[in-house]
């Protein structure tokens, strides 16, 4: 429909979804790798593999973030090494801690594409007890394989992280035992994350903070008994929350103590919209117009949309609008507020009309929500003054970008 539009404003919408999971990317985590003897003697060693399906070479830092209680910090001068993954092809890298750090113990691994246009690759990690036996005393292996982490997925300031599979048992030579990793992806100060372990009826069996200094790695040793839980259970639940600073990396092992074989229990997490610009597409019956979202530190900073007036003395018209935050200072003109539920309603007006309405978060890091718009009184709202739309418009919209 062609509209005689008084002020167009035609926004150009570069939304990508979030990435999904094993993903390529040009920065990832791995949340832990070993070369070191565990309990009962067993000796853990990782190993890592690297693809390229990029059709130019990839060169690749890899940089070793060792495990301590957390309170080391690993952002001056960490070990680093520089490889390059061919064209099509897969590096293999055995005992990654030995043959490219000189080192044994255990530490998180930040896996960065390098280069004027860097390359994306995908990285998978694999962790074995190489002096397994089996039944009858046969040399073998056992262990699991831990995809990196994207900078989408790991936890950011305000998003819950969920680890199933947690176990816990009453012995040390039957069931099974959890520990839970924790990999600050922070590199300019420390983090604080509140760790819970829930039963499979939502019974909360303990909670604590636990503060990460800069770029820190830690493990929680089995995390049930930590919070005082021993009965046999298989269905536990651990919940990592980014209070400040973040992100955070997060999984977990699962340990049977008869037999000592491991397994890798992934996170999913409810992400939350933030830092970032976010393109919106407008359901205002069929025009089909967009907008603009900036949300920063968890607060609303910026937002303009195309709004279309139905009825403006019997036509339909366009007209734009910008909603700024205080954070503009003097251009300031809309009050974004964070209620308790972490929406962020909106109100305010420029000289030719008044708009407010709520924004939303989906679980995905996505947005939605809907905005009420009214034009002025007088002069200042022609062609059709104190005119609103019929009905608040509903929005959609994901982040186009991120924002520091």
């Amino acid at each position: 429909m062609r509209l005689p539009i008084r002020f167009a404003l035609v926004a150009a919408l570069l939304t990508p979804a979030a990435l999904l999971a094993d993903t390529p990317t040009t920065t990832q985590w791995i949340v832990t790798s070993a070369k070191a003897t565990g309990a009962g003697g067993n000796q853990y060693v990782s190993s890592l593999r690297i693809v390229n399906p990029g059709a130019s070479p990839a060169p690749v830092d890899l940089t070793f973030l060792p495990a301590s209680d957390g309170s080391v910090d690993n952002g001056t001068n960490p070990a680093k090494v520089s490889v390059t993954v061919n064209a099509h092809s897969t590096l293999a890298i055995d005992d990654i801690l030995g043959t490219k750090f000189g080192v044994t113990g255990a530490g998180g691994i930040l896996v960065q594409s390098t280069g004027i246009v860097p390359v994306p690759v995908w990285a998978l990690s694999q962790t074995l007890v190489v002096n397994a036996l089996s039944s009858t005393g046969v040399p073998g292996t056992n262990g699991f394989a831990i995809p990196a982490q994207n900078t989408d997925q790991i936890v950011a300031a305000g998003e819950t992280a969920y680890i199933p599979y947690v176990s816990s048992s009453s012995s040390a030579t039957s069931g099974y035992r959890t520990n839970v990793f924790l990999l600050s992806a922070d590199t300019t100060g420390p983090t604080v994350v509140t760790v819970a372990l829930v039963k499979s009826d939502g019974t909360i069996l303990g909670t604590r903070d636990i503060t990460l200094a800069r770029l820190a790695q830690t493990q929680i040793n089995g995390i049930a008994a930590s919070f005082g839980y021993t009965a046999n259970d298989t269905n536990l639940t651990a919940t990592v929350t980014v209070k400040s600073g973040g992100p955070v990396a997060t999984g977990a092992s699962v340990i049977d103590n008869a037999i000592a074989s491991i397994s890798y229990s992934p996170p999913v997490k409810v992400a939350k919209a933030n830092n970032g610009a976010y393109g919106l597409l407008l359901n205002d019956g069929g025009y089909d117009f967009s907008g603009r979202l900036d949300i920063l530190a968890g607060a609303g900073d910026f937002l303009s949309m195309s709004i279309v007036v139905p009825n403006c003395n019997g036509q339909a018209y366009v007209f734009p609008f910008q909603a700024f935050g205080a954070s503009q200072g003097t251009n300031a003109n809309t009050s974004f507020v964070t209620q308790a539920d972490g929406s962020i309603s909106f109100s305010g007006a420029q000289p030719d009309a008044a708009f407010s309405g709520t924004i939303y978060s989906n679980v995905d890091g996505s947005v939605y929500g809907s905005v009420t718009y009214t034009r002025a009184s007088g002069t200042n709202g022609a062609p059709c003054p104190g005119v609103s739309i019929p009905a608040p418009y509903t929005f959609n919209g994901t982040k186009a970008f991120s924002l520091p």
